[in-house]
C-alpha cells in the first residue's frame, strides 16, 4: 500500500467530528512517523487552531507540557506539575487541536499531563502510533488502523529505486535474484531501503546469490542491517515485559523462514525447555499460559497469525532480528545453529556443534548423521521433516548431557541409536511418523521425560517396564501406534497397568485393540480423564457402540476425537441421547467404586468430543434412536463399503414415523443428530445410496463443508443445511446428480467446488 492510500485511510478520522474517541494510526513494524507528518501537513492544518507535531514516547512523558506550552506561548516557570496540568487543560479545552504522539510503548495518562480527551463531535483529535496493540486498548482507543507492510508492487519499486538504474539493465538472472532478495524483506520499508542500498554496488550474479544466503543464515552481516533494521526492531524485543516472552520469541526463529508454526508445537517445546513454568498442575492451564504468551507477542507485532488461528508466523525481518540476538548480536554465530529449510543434504560438521545451545536442521534433505558431536551446552535439537534421514549412528547422543528437547518426527529412522540413555535431562522426545517398530529398553532411563510422542508409527514392541519407568510423563501420544495392551489374559504386550502407574499423566492419545482394554480404560479414573484422542482399531469383539449415552464414555470429559477403524464385526454405531445405559457396557457398581469412579452423574457426557472418524468398517450402520451428539464439528466416513445411508432409523423410530400424521400428510420428519457439525467427508462408500431414509430429512444447521469422493451410487443430496458454502466432488459425479426441481439445483450450483 502506497503512502497516499494510507493517508486517505487516516484523513477521514481527522476531518470528521466523530467518533468521540480519538483515532489511531496503527501498530506494526512498519514506520508510522513519516505518515503522521504527512497526515498533519495535508489534512489537519486548515481545520484546527493548533497542531502539535509528533512527540516521541519519552519526550511526551518528560517534556510534553513544555513543548506544548511553548507552542501555545504559555510559561511554566515556578509551577508544580499539578499546576502545569491544570493550566494546560484550561487552555486546550478552549481550542480545537490535533496532538500527534509517535511510537508509544506505554499508555499515557492524559489527565496527569493536562490534556483533555476530545468529546463526541469535537474537532480536536489525538492521533498516536504504537507497535503494541495493547497500548491502544489500555488508552480506550476505539478506532485502530493497522499499518501493514508494503504489498509486492510498491515494495519492488522501492527496492529497485534504492539499488539504482543499473538493475534494470542487468541480466535476467540478476533480476530474478533481486526479486528473491526483495521478497525476503517482507515488504518492510526499512529493510527494502537498507538491503537495496547494500546491493547498489553489486554487479555479478554470484554476489547477489551470496547476499541471499547471508540474509537466510546471518542477515546481520549484510551492510547496514544492524543499524538500519535490526536495532530499530530490537526496541520491541527489549520492551517485552519478561524474559520468558523473549525466549519464546527467540524459539520461534528455529523454524524455517515464513513458515506457519503450530502454536501447540511451540508451547510443547517451551514447556520442555522450561520457559513456561509449572505454576499450574493442569496441563490445559499450562497450555493456556503458553497461548497467552504467544498472544502477547502478537499484540507486540512480533508474531503474526499463520495459516489459521492455531498457527503463528514470523516476519522475515523479525526472525532475522531474533537470530541476531540469539547469536549474541552476531558475535557467536553457532550459539544458535539454525539451518532450517535451506535444502541441506548433509548436516554441518560436528566441530560446528560444539558451542551450540540450540540447533535446528528441520525441513531439509539430510540422509544420515554419522558423526558423534560433543555438545555440552545443547538444549534443543530439531531434526524433524528430513524425510530421507534413515540412520543415526550409535553413540550420537552420548555427549549431549544438557539436551532437553529432541524432535526426530517425520524422518525415516527405523531405530533409536544406542546411547540414548545418556540424555539424562531430556524432557521432550518426538518420534511421530517415523519407521521405528521397537523401542529400546534404555529409553526407560529417561526418567525426566515429560513429553513422549509416539503417534503414527508402526510400533510393535515396547519392552516391559519402559513405560512405567517414565514416572514424570505428562503427555503421551500413541494414536495410530502401539495398541496391544495386556489386560488380564487378553493381549500379549505391555501390561495396561504400566499406563495406569503414570500418576502425572495429563494428556493421553491411545490406540486400543481389544474390548477388554477399552473397558479397562473406561474404568481407569486417571487415564480416562486424560484421554484426548482414542483410536479403536482391529477390535473384532466389538459389535456395537453407543454415542453418547453408553457407560463407556461416562468419564471421558477431555475426549476430543474418536477414530474407529478395521473392526470387522462392528455393525452398529448408535446415536442415543437417552439416559438409559447399554447393557453391554453396564459395569458393576463395586467395580466402579474400587477404581475410583469420581464423576458427577449430572455432568454432560463427552462435552469436548469434536471429531468422529469411521474407517474400513464393512458392516457398520449409523443407527438413530434419539437425541444427538452435541459438540461434533467433523464427521469423516472412509471405505465403509456396507454403509447404504448416513443415518438409519432404529426399528422403534421407523414404526413411530410410519404411524405419524406427518407421514400421512406426505411430509418428512426432521432429524438433527449432529447439531454443530461443520464438516462432513464421505469417501470410498461403494454402496452408499442416500443420506437418510425416504421418510426423514437430515438437518445440519451449521454445516459448512460437504466432501463426497467415490460414492458412485449416491444420486441425490437430500438434506437441510444453513451455512453450507462448499460441496467438494468431481465434475462427473456432480453432473450426474438428480434434482427434485430446477430451483433446488440452481441453489446448489454455486456451492460446487471441483476436486482435482
Amino acid at each position: 500500500m502506497s503512502s497516499p492510500s494510507r493517508i486517505e485511510r487516516i484523513s477521514p478520522g481527522l476531518e470528521s467530528p466523530s467518533p468521540s474517541t480519538p483515532p489511531i494510526a496503527g501498530a506494526g513494524i512498519s514506520p508510522q512517523s513519516k505518515l503522521l507528518v504527512a497526515g498533519e501537513m495535508e489534512f489537519v492544518a486548515s481545520i484546527v487552531d493548533a497542531v502539535f507535531r509528533p512527540l516521541k514516547d519519552y519526550f511526551a512523558r518528560t517534556f510534553g507540557y513544555k513543548i506544548i506550552g511553548d507552542r501555545l506561548g504559555v510559561s511554566w516557570e515556578n509551577r508544580t506539575p499539578r499546576e502545569r496540568a491544570g493550566m494546560l487543560y484550561r487552555v486546550l479545552t478552549k481550542m480545537n487541536f490535533v496532538l500527534l504522539l509517535d511510537d508509544l510503548w506505554e499508555p499515557l495518562n492524559f489527565q496527569m499531563l493536562g490534556i483533555p480527551v476530545p468529546k463526541h463531535n469535537s474537532k480536536s483529535k489525538i492521533v498516536l502510533t504504537t507497535r503494541i496493540e495493547d497500548v491502544c486498548d489500555r488508552m480506550d482507543v476505539r478506532r485502530k488502523i493497522r499499518m501493514e507492510c508494503l504489498p509486492w508492487e510498491p515494495a519492488w519499486e522501492l527496492f529497485r529505486e534504492k539499488v539504482g538504474e543499473h538493475l534494470m539493465y542487468s541480466s535476467m538472472e540478476i533480476q530474478e535474484q533481486a526479486k528473491t532478495l526483495a521478497k525476503k524483506c517482507g515488504g518492510l520499508p526499512l529493510a527494502l531501503i537498507t538491503v537495496g542500498r547494500a546491493m547498489a554496488s553489486k554487479r555479478t550474479e554470484k554476489e547477489w546469490k551470496h547476499a541471499i544466503t547471508v540474509l537466510k543464515v546471518a542477515p546481520w552481516q549484510l551492510l547496514g542491517m544492524e543499524m538500519g533494521v535490526l536495532m530499530p526492531l530490537k526496541n520491541s524485543y527489549d520492551c517485552l515485559p519478561s524474559d520468558k516472552l523473549r525466549l519464546c520469541l527467540l524459539y520461534c526463529s528455529l523454524f524455517p523462514e515464513e513458515s506457519s508454526i503450530s502454536k501447540d508445537w511451540v508451547i510443547g517445546y517451551c514447556i520442555g525447555e522450561g520457559f513456561i513454568d509449572d505454576l499450574y498442575t493442569d496441563m490445559d492451564e499450562i497450555y493456556n499460559k503458553g497461548h497467552d504468551l504467544l498472544g502477547v507477542l502478537k499484540i507486540a507485532s512480533l508474531l503474526q497469525t499463520g495459516d489459521d488461528e492455531d498457527h503463528i508466523s514470523m516476519h522475515p525481518m523479525v526472525r532475522a532480528m531474533a537470530l541476531w540476538i540469539a547469536s549474541d548480536y552476531g558475535t557467536k554465530e553457532t550459539k544458535w545453529l539454525v539451518r532450517a529449510g535451506v535444502g541441506l543434504k548433509e548436516a554441518p560438521g560436528a566441530e560446528k556443534w560444539c558451542d551450540a545451545e540450540r540447533i535446528s536442521f528441520m525441513r531439509n534433505n539430510i540422509l544420515e548423521l554419522y558423526e558423534r558431536p560433543n555438545c555440552p551446552l545443547l538444549k534443543t535439537l530439531m531434526l524433524q521433516v528430513n524425510p530421507a534421514l534413515d540412520k543415526i549412528c550409535d553413540g550420537f547422543f552420548q555427549f549431549m548431557p544438557s539436551l532437553r528437547v529432541l524432535d526426530l518426527s517425520h524422518t525415516s529412522i527405523n531405530e533409536l541409536p544406542s546411547g540414548i540413555s545418556a540424555l539424562v535431562e531430556l524432557q521432550y522426545l518426538d518420534l511421530y511418523n517415523t519407521n521405528i517398530k521397537s523401542l529400546p529398553r534404555e529409553l526407560g532411563a529417561l526418567v525426566t521425560l515429560r513429553f513422549l510422542l509416539l503417534s503414527h508409527m508402526p510400533l510393535e514392541l515396547i519392552p516391559s517396564g519402559v513405560i512405567s519407568s517414565l514416572t514424570m510423563l505428562q503427555v503421551l501420544y500413541m494414536d495410530l501406534s502401539y495398541g496391544d495392551w495386556k489386560v488380564d489374559s487378553s493381549g500379549n504386550g505391555v501390561e495396561f497397568q504400566e499406563l495406569e502407574s503414570l500418576r502425572r499423566l495429563k494428556i493421553l492419545d491411545i490406540t486400543i485393540q481389544s474390548l477388554e482394554a477399552l473397558e479397562r480404560l473406561s474404568l481407569s479414573y486417571r487415564l480416562v480423564g486424560s484421554t484426548r484422542n482414542l483410536l479403536i482399531k482391529a477390535c473384532a469383539s466389538i459389535t456395537k457402540i453407543e454415542l453418547p449415552s453408553s457407560r463407556l464414555w461416562k468419564n471421558m470429559i477431555g475426549l476430543k476425537r474418536v477414530w474407529i477403524a478395521s473392526c470387522i464385526n462392528l455393525e452398529e454405531v448408535i446415536i442415543d441421547g437417552s439416559t438409559k445405559t447399554d447393557p453391554m457396557y453396564t459395569l458393576p457398581d463395586i467395580s466402579l467404586k474400587s477404581r475410583g469412579d469420581l464423576s458427577n452423574n449430572n455432568q454432560p457426557v463427552l462435552p469436548n468430543l469434536q471429531n468422529i472418524i469411521l474407517q474400513t468398517l464393512h458392516k457398520v450402520r449409523i443407527i438413530y434412536k434419539s437425541g444427538c451428539v452435541q459438540n461434533i464439528t467433523s464427521l469423516y466416513i472412509w471405505y465403509c463399503h456396507g454403509l447404504e445411508e448416513l443415518i438409519t432409523l432404529c426399528d422403534e423410530e421407523q414404526v413411530t414415523v410410519g404411524n405419524s400424521s406427518e407421514q400421512a400428510a406426505g411430509t418428512f420428519r426432521d432429524i438433527t443428530p449432529f447439531p454443530n457439525l461443520k464438516e462432513l467427508y464421505l469417501h470410498g462408500l461403494a454402496n452408499f445410496r442416500a443420506l437418510c431414509s425416504s421418510t426423514c430429512l437430515l438437518r445440519f444447521p451449521l454445516l459448512e463443508s460437504l466432501k463426497i469422493v467415490e460414492c458412485p451410487k449416491l444420486k441425490k443430496l437430500k438434506l437441510s443445511v444453513g451455512n453450507l458454502n462448499a460441496v467438494q466432488c468431481t465434475r462427473e459425479w456432480w453432473d450426474a446428480l438428480e434434482w427434485d426441481d430446477a430451483e433446488v439445483k440452481a441453489s446448489y450450483e454455486t456451492l460446487f467446488r471441483p476436486l482435482h
